[in-house]
């Protein structure tokens, strides 16, 4: 550790001012105490007096007479004017007292000596007020989150906060002028009456920009965009922001679906669906998603990663993506971090919302609803809000997968098809989202908060397979030993995410402190896989290649569908769940300093500490008959898609039932023995437990300095952890041995400092610049100390306890510019180098017990270099005449390169990240005028690397994709409106071919669309 001398200096002076302070105020005390002591004079003595109406200088020689005291006075005093006095057997002070105070006067005792003097006109301080208050819309009454005021004369700045209130203190006695601006509202001045000591609540109300503009007004979508935009423009960082209203313009019901909206980021599809998000061609793993400031579990099997089609878009708020960081934010976001902010009461408002609507899969032929409804409501000092938001969806996939090997024909070694398979996916998705929000603010400045939610994904699948594996080929059209694997499997998923939270926050005398506790899980949970898997072996057929996605088998007067022909000996089932529970505790403080009229200078420390308990079950079993096989005909499923991947293929019959394979085994369990081998070869390796302990603490500071933003500081983050896992051995046959248990422990720390600068050249013109420090966690599995090892195959797969974290060092600049029509263009490039890169590597163990094996395993390899840089220009027409200034426009672009050295199994090589797209786009083209609102929405990304394997010719290569959505949305009245989206109208496909060309996965989804309506009666 670091013997930091100045430090020590530091507190020895403050030590010694301390012990000064002390003495001196000891002294101070004796002295005082002494004064008053010394004072108990001839006063104290008892006396009687009865005079009435005569002048005060009689009564003062009365009680000189009795006591003995001499009193001191001159003619300036008032001792003239007339006093009654009738008391008896009191103390003189006593009877004194009220006289002198009757007319103004006050008594000085020293030596003995009693002075008279008149008491000085008392001169009072002004002590400074507070204006406390809300920034609304003039038309609506909505709050305006984000807004600047000015004190105009001290340029004091101030921000709203997400629910447009803000606490102005130290504000001068008088009047004084409050300068309110947001982006798309008029520019407005407020004169306060400021008085003493006291707090003046305010609501400033501004009108839209475009109120002028007939048809066109500050609401709804608008009202969002400008939300968003004065969040942008106000943020300390480089960040994008979505709001509510934003997202529900496009046709996007899940959180994964409107990300993908957002500049530099691409997502990672699951079923046609948005899941992972990629922000500037770096996945989530490198990245983090918290909920208010909370990163959020996982609910993934062995990753931190956050299935994002299970939180619902109708539950949030606000979707903000950091592409930059500061001090105060966790330091794991070398690709960035989304935060997701959850709906809260809005003041002195009652809120209600209603959501409904209809929608149809055009791939499975089934309809979707969906619905929500949300209240709440904020009066004096309580406020409270829930909601319900519920989701059931049917989806499709076909998808066509090919596989290759190396096949002699005519003396020649060609690379030719070996394994076709047909896999079709039938989906009952089910999403519910809870949330609720109870605040108290014992004060103005104050509040305490109870927040909770609860997000659930449940999702059923029932796939239909078809594989047809190649024994032979005789030339390239004509094959033999052809067999075909069929199965039906159903199988289901839970991913649950909970989180509650109480904290604090308040305000006072320039100081702003939060504290917050939040308990929150991650849930995965497969309970449900039957897997019956049948054969038809021996065939011969033809094969047509022409079209080289969709081989086509002919397999002449053989029906290769007759179920009699399907046998089977074994039954597959499993379950899989995961649990990952955090409890956080985060504490934060602030003070700010006013240095000048134009200078400012905030200072803010905190820390957080997180405990982390994280495990895995993997059960998988496999059973096999003891004696003869298992026909396919009394196992026979309805499963069919007779119109399978657009028509090329008849996806039916001769196609199990995983239920029933289900139920004959639980009946017959005497009939099967346990395939031990299969069993714990799939289960051990995969199984484990463990927890990790998170501290961190930060100091930082913004110093503006007129137009400039100076925001730097340095934060520490420790990491601790404990994992469990099991090695497995197998013998040189392939058969189970044994498994051990293995436990690790290790921790990885470090220093991350950050410098963000933000130049306003005007109000609506920033240039931002940062460089910062960040770090990317490896996933749970990376850590755990298992493997696996196969000896006949010479292969073996390890986990890696060593794993350290990989840290970033960025470098951001970027232009900004906000119109006045509500828009903003903007452009930046970016620079990472990221050290410890953590990827999998496939490699030839040399040396050692396992010498010549092949090794799979997590590691961290040399820097990694990503550069690129991102233009977004959205605008309003709205200087376009008559019907056309409804027009407007939503783009964005990012390029993106990337380089890593990485070794393969033949030689060393250059290649870019895994999953990142060299290309990343939106494009939009909008309407909205007399309530109505539409827009046709397109998304893009450019072929990348899916999978890195030992050459370039095997890498799996995922083409690049275009989808078109369209939206619209109508006011029939002013709280009810109607909506439609269609999505995927071009009906975009993932396709994924290997590096030398040769297709491998195609996935197909059709189309989907939904008709609904909102209603919203209060405003």
């Amino acid at each position: 550790m670091k013997n930091f001398n100045g430090a020590n200096r530091l507190m020895k002076i403050i030590m010694r001012i301390s012990l000064i302070y002390a003495i001196t105020s000891i002294l101070f005390i004796n002295l005082l105490h002494a004064t008053v002591a010394n004072g108990q004079t001839g006063l104290d003595t008892k006396i009687s007096l009865n005079l009435k109406n005569v002048p005060l200088k009689e009564v003062l020689k009365q009680i000189e007479q009795k006591t003995g005291v001499g009193f001191v006075y001159t003619n300036l005093e008032n001792t003239n004017k007339k006093v009654s006095v009738n008391d008896f057997a009191k103390t003189a002070r006593m009877i004194l007292t009220p006289l002198l105070q009757q007319n103004q006067l006050m008594m000085i005792e020293e030596s003995g000596l009693i002075i008279i003097k008149n008491k000085p006109a008392s001169i009072k301080q002004a002590k400074p007020g507070s204006i406390i208050g809300y920034v609304k819309d003039k038309e609506n009454n909505k709050t305006l989150p984000y807004a600047t005021i000015i004190l105009k004369g001290a340029n004091r700045k101030f921000i709203t906060d997400v629910n447009g209130y803000f606490i102005i203190e130290n504000v001068p006695v008088g009047k004084v002028i409050l300068l309110v601006n947001y982006i798309g509202y008029n520019t407005s001045e407020y004169m306060v009456d400021v008085e003493d000591g006291k707090i003046t609540n305010v609501d400033f109300k501004i009108s839209g920009l475009n109120n002028d503009m007939k048809g066109i007004t500050v609401n709804g979508i608008r009202r969002g965009e400008a939300v968003a935009l004065s969040n942008m423009r106000n943020a300390d960082n480089i960040k994008y922001v979505l709001s509510e209203e934003q997202i529900e313009r496009f046709p996007d019901a899940t959180v994964g679906e409107a990300m993908q909206r957002v500049p530099g980021i691409a997502m990672d599809y699951s079923y046609g669906l948005p899941r992972n998000i990629i922000i500037r061609g770096l996945d989530q793993s490198m990245g983090s998603v918290t909920l208010n400031g909370n990163r959020l579990p996982s609910t993934s099997t062995s990753s931190r990663e956050i299935d994002l089609n299970g939180i619902l878009s109708s539950t949030v708020e606000a979707i903000e993506v950091n592409k930059t960081l500061t001090p105060d934010m966790d330091a794991d976001g070398t690709s960035g971090s989304v935060n997701i902010i959850s709906k809260t009461p809005k003041p002195g408002q009652q809120q209600l919302q209603l959501k409904g609507s209809f929608g149809h899969n055009f791939l499975v032929g089934k309809q979707n609803i969906d619905g929500s409804v949300t209240y709440g409501k904020r009066q004096n000092k309580w406020a409270y809000l829930f909601g319900v938001n519920y989701s059931k969806s049917f989806r499709g996939e076909d998808r066509v997968q090919k596989d290759y090997g190396t096949y002699k024909v005519n003396g020649t070694d060609r690379i030719l098809l070996s394994n076709l398979e047909l896999e079709g996916t039938d989906l009952r998705r089910e999403n519910l989202g809870l949330q609720g929000e109870l605040d108290f603010f014992p004060t103005e400045k104050s509040q305490i908060y109870l927040r909770g939610s609860f997000n659930k994904f449940y999702e059923l699948q029932t796939r239909g397979t078809k594989s047809y594996s190649i024994g032979n080929y005789a030339d390239i059209n004509t094959v033999s030993g052809v067999s075909i694997g069929s199965s039906g499997t159903p199988r289901n998923y839970n991913r649950d995410l909970t989180t509650v939270s109480l904290g604090y926050k308040t305000e006072f005398n320039n100081w702003k402190a939060n504290v917050d506790f939040t308990y929150s899980t991650g849930l995965y949970d497969q309970p449900l896989y039957f897997d019956g898997y049948f054969t038809n072996t021996g065939l011969a057929a033809t094969l047509d290649v022409s079209n080289p996605r969709a081989p086509q088998f002919n397999f002449g007067n053989i029906d290769p569908d007759n179920a009699a022909n399907y046998t089977t000996n074994y039954y597959t089932n499993r379950h899989q769940i995961a649990h990952d529970k955090d409890g956080q505790a985060s504490a934060n403080i602030e003070r700010s300093f006013d240095l000048s009229e134009k200078n400012k200078l905030l200072i803010k420390f905190g820390g957080r500490y997180k405990y982390k308990e994280d495990d895995h079950t993997r059960s998988y079993y496999q059973y096999t008959l003891k004696t003869g096989r298992l026909s396919l005909s009394n196992f026979l499923g309805n499963y069919e898609r007779k119109e399978y991947f657009d028509g090329n293929y008849n996806l039916s019959g001769a196609i199990s039932d995983g239920y029933l394979m289900e139920a004959y085994y639980q009946n017959n369990k005497s009939l099967f023995v346990d395939n031990t081998t299969y069993i714990r070869q799939n289960t051990d390796p995969d199984s484990y437990s463990g927890n990790e302990s998170l501290t961190t603490a930060y100091g930082m500071g913004k110093l503006t300095l007129n137009k400039l933003d100076i925001i730097t500081g340095l934060r520490y983050e420790r990491t601790g952890f404990s994992y469990d896992g099991n090695i497995v051995n197998f013998d040189n046959t392939g058969n189970y041995v044994s498994t051990n248990k293995v436990n690790t422990k290790s921790a990885f720390e470090g220093f991350f400092p950050s410098l963000n600068l933000k130049y306003a050249l005007n109000t609506r013109t920033n240039f931002r610049a940062a460089v910062t420090r960040s770090l990317s966690r490896p996933g749970y599995y990376g850590l755990v100390p298992w493997q696996e090892v196969e000896p006949r195959r010479k292969r073996m797969k390890i986990g890696n306890p060593y794993l350290d974290q990989a840290t970033s060092t960025n470098v951001d600049l970027l232009f900004e510019h906000y119109l006045k029509s509500l828009g903003l263009i903007s452009g930046g490039v970016f620079y990472k180098n990221i050290e410890n890169y953590i990827y999998e590597s496939i490699y030839t163990q040399v040396g050692g017990d396992f010498n010549g094996y092949q090794v799979t395993q997590t590691v961290n390899g040399a820097n990694a270099h990503v550069y690129g840089y991102e233009i977004a220009w959205q605008q309003q027409l709205t200087f376009l005449p008559g019907f056309l200034n409804g027009f407007g426009i939503y783009g964005n672009f990012t390029q993106i390169q990337s380089k890593f050295r990485v070794p393969g199994l033949v030689s060393e090589r250059t290649v870019r990240l895994p999953s990142m797209r060299p290309k990343v786009g939106n494009a939009s083209l909008s309407y909205e005028k007399y309530g109505f609102s539409g827009r046709i929405s397109l998304n893009f990304y450019d072929t990348f690397i899916s999978e890195l394997a030992d050459v370039e010719a095997n890498d799996l290569m995922e083409k690049g994709r275009i989808q078109l959505d369209f939206s619209a949305s109508q006011k029939i009245s002013k709280s009810f409106s109607i909506f439609m989206g269609i999505s995927n109208i071009n009906n975009a496909q993932i396709i994924l071919d290997y590096g030398d060309g040769r297709p491998n996965d195609h996935k197909y989804y059709s189309s989907w669309a939904n008709l609904g309506f909102k209603y919203t009666p209060f405003h």
